[in-house]
């Protein structure tokens, strides 16, 4: 019992903590893509940045995907 409660808490925190990262950033960013009022330079820069980083986060390399995302959020201002 004590082994099902402590497996329960791990992929819980574990559940929450992935909620938050690199699949997070990305979803906030094409959530905020639709209705940006940005110019069209600027998209294009959030986009690429966006790009980078799935690929950085795909790589492994997730500090350099949440940089690259949060300059894209950033940009979008969220």
């Amino acid at each position: 019992m004590k082994q099902l409660l402590i497996g329960s808490l791990v992929m819980f925190f574990a559940t929450t903590a992935s909620a938050h990262g690199c699949p997070g950033e990305m979803r906030t960013i094409d959530a905020k893509l639709p209705t940006a009022t940005l110019p069209a330079a600027e998209i294009v820069k959030v986009k690429a940045l966006r790009a980078e980083g799935e690929k950085l986060h795909k790589e492994g390399k997730h500090t350099e995907s949440m940089k690259a995302l949060a300059d894209a959020k950033k940009l979008l201002g969220v």
